[in-house]
């Protein structure tokens, strides 16, 4: 069946129709099974400019997962010591809030409320319509674009690293800090004594700037000082922390949604009416970007593709011993593809590490279309040498993709020196922390919890305990990026209006959407930004 309303190019209307449709004709086969008593009648889809429903379940999801070994991970980058194995229970839709309830022991309450479960659509074939049609599409367009909020320019965007202009570390306290990371680098003596003070006025339940001050003091007192002796934990309570960090951070703020929104479009729209197509995914956990990606294929006007297939590069969240949880994975997809009446196949890699794998590993066919994924996973790669990552940037190529997603953190912290680098880390999190604070109470025991597991964590990478090889926290802005793609013979792709489109509705889901923004950067990268300060960057190359 082909799904479709007025506005072929809205995600949102088009989702609620499918919804609709499938609820309708699953309330028809209970009824004739059940004698249920007929349904009230439906509401409409919403307008183009309308504001996003707060459940947009997949259609079709009825199925039974197995119990399967997995964990989720931090959009935001959990260290790999927080990634262990939980035990899935079974439930009876497909839910990742669900999900995540079972992963801490819970009975599953399936609550449809993640909008990572979107269905995406491409536009409609090039079909030459009328004069009269081409120029009514566009007056709706521009209507329905204008009505909102605006995407800022490259010019408007704050950038990577703060300036003199840049006030997210105005705070007294946060002055303090800055000035006591400058006399770390010269007195760390002197340092000591002034970080003392500094420490005295953060905690982790004060305003942001109270909050960032209290783990970046802390992670500044553990360069200058012996780091404390290593403490043991119950893994299993390590991992329904993370996993309830997770759900916290992903009801309060949109960053993964937008990440994966935005990239799910852009693949859907480079592999077009594509009969066979090849997604390479270096970094894949769950694969829940790749549920939505299916639904979307099994929708779209062009038809079903005739096969799918996932090339799964494990993510290094998994830990060294990634067989597991990829297996589940593969069963997850597998048996929602065929509820969707997808040909499907997922084949984990697990030779070699992403940077010592080849073209023969990923098997690709000469009538394959071919998308590749990196999201979030490229910054594990960054070091002194560049070369882990351009080699596996020349191998993407390699595989002739008709489109390469690169989802990053908009914050320099590789190649910058300590003092540049904490005054960067600093104005990122300020932002990152200001988000959350309007998302969440201030007394909340869950924010502080998933500050402290996630943030806190994060923070103590960036900044120490060292240089060199020793530093792991390392993360490179847009502009950076755009000189490896391009020196590994990538050409940026502008992203969509449709693409764009979705972000701005997605953001009018959260109460903060005025904080929220879309930033441009040059050439062709679309920022998700708090208060115009780009935090998490999203881009399509070829």
């Amino acid at each position: 069946m082909a799904y479709m309303c007025a506005d072929s190019g809205n995600l949102m209307a088009i989702a609620q129709q499918v919804i609709q449709q499938q609820q309708q004709q699953h309330q028809q086969q209970q009824r004739h099974h059940h004698l249920l008593p007929p349904p009230m009648p439906s509401a409409q889809p919403p307008p183009p400019h309308a504001q996003i429903p707060g459940s947009l379940p997949y259609a079709a999801a009825s199925a039974a997962w197995p119990h399967a070994e997995h964990f989720f991970s931090d959009v935001f980058g959990a260290s790999a010591a927080d990634a262990v194995f939980s035990d899935l229970a079974a439930s009876a839709d497909f839910d990742s809030d669900g999900w995540m309830e079972s992963l801490i022991g819970e009975a599953p309450v399936f609550q449809d409320s993640d909008l990572d479960r979107l269905i995406f659509t491409t536009p409609p074939p090039p079909v030459p319509p009328p004069a009269d049609a081409i120029a009514a599409a566009a007056a709706q367009a521009e209507n329905a674009r204008a009505s909102l909020p605006p995407v800022a320019t490259a010019t408007q965007a704050a950038c990577s690293s703060p300036s003199a202009s840049d006030d997210s570390c105005s705070a007294p306290i946060l002055q303090s800090l800055l000035a006591c990371s400058r006399a770390a680098a010269a007195n760390s003596g002197l340092a000591a004594a002034e970080l003392a003070k500094v420490r005295a006025a953060a905690t982790h339940s004060g305003d942001p700037a109270e909050r960032v001050a209290f783990y970046f003091s802390d992670a500044l007192a553990r360069r200058l000082g012996p780091a404390p002796p290593a403490t043991a934990s119950d893994p299993r309570l390590a991992s329904d922390e993370l996993t309830l960090c997770y759900k916290t951070l992903n009801d309060a703020c949109p960053y993964s949604k937008f990440a994966h929104l935005t990239a799910n479009q852009a693949i859907l729209e480079a592999t077009g009416a594509a009969t066979k197509i090849h997604i390479v995914d270096f970094g894949v956990v769950q694969g829940i970007q790749w549920a939505a990606l299916l639904q979307a294929l099994a929708t779209r006007p062009e038809g079903k593709p005739s096969r799918v297939r996932i090339s799964g590069v494990p993510s290094p969240y998994l830990g060294p011993h990634p067989a597991a949880s990829l297996a589940a994975t593969s069963v997850r997809l597998r048996d929602f593809a065929q509820l969707l009446g997808v040909d499907f196949e997922f084949v984990p890699l697990l030779r070699a590490p992403a940077h010592e794998l080849d073209g023969s590993d990923f098997s690709v066919e000469p009538d394959e279309v071919v998308a590749v994924n990196f999201m979030l996973q490229l910054y594990h790669l960054l070091g002194d040498s560049d070369e882990p990552v351009r080699r596996v940037l020349r191998l993407a190529k390699s595989l002739s993709p008709a489109v390469v997603t690169l989802g990053e953190y908009e914050v320099s912290l590789n190649r910058a020196g300590f003092v540049d680098r904490f005054a960067n880390a600093l104005s990122y999190y300020r932002s990152v922390f200001e988000s959350l604070d309007v998302a969440m109470a201030r007394d909340s025991e869950e924010r502080v919890t998933m500050e402290r597991c996630m943030f806190g964590e994060r923070i103590r990478r960036a900044v120490g305990p060292g240089e060199g090889a020793e530093r792991t926290g390392r993360m490179a802005g847009s502009g950076e990026w755009q000189a490896l793609m391009e020196w590994c013979g990538f050409e940026p792709v502008r992203l969509s209006n449709y693409a764009m489109s979705q972000a701005d509705l997605l953001l009018w889901n959260y109460d903060s959407k005025y904080k929220y923004s879309l930033v441009e950067l040059q050439p062709a990268f679309l920022s998700l930004a708090w208060e115009k300060r780009p935090l998490l960057t999203v881009s399509a190359w070829r």
